[in-house]
């Protein structure tokens, strides 16, 4: 049974991942939805942290870098998916 909100897309994008200012690395998204976010290649090893940050590679046309918190709600060989919290977004 599928728990996600939204549709997912294929969306192949640069981000970032980070806990408050300890930078876990540039990963690549596989989807997104509404409700959340799949990125390939994360470390398995990210614990259970409230919250992490992930930030979209800059955007030319726009004078901010769009981030987002998110909460790790699965793991796996291939990476991690988040679900977003719409918390304190900057």
């Amino acid at each position: 049974m599928e728990h996600r909100y939204g549709e997912r897309q294929s969306v192949r994008e640069h981000v970032e991942l980070w806990n408050g200012e300890i930078k876990y690395g540039e990963f690549k998204t596989a989807n997104l939805s509404s409700g959340g976010i799949f990125i390939e290649g994360c470390p398995q090893n990210l614990g259970n942290q409230p919250s992490l940050t992930i930030k979209f590679a800059p955007n030319p046309n726009l004078s901010y870098q769009q981030s987002r918190k998110a909460l790790i709600v699965h793991k796996n060989h291939n990476g991690v998916g988040l679900k977003w919290t719409y918390l304190n977004n900057t």
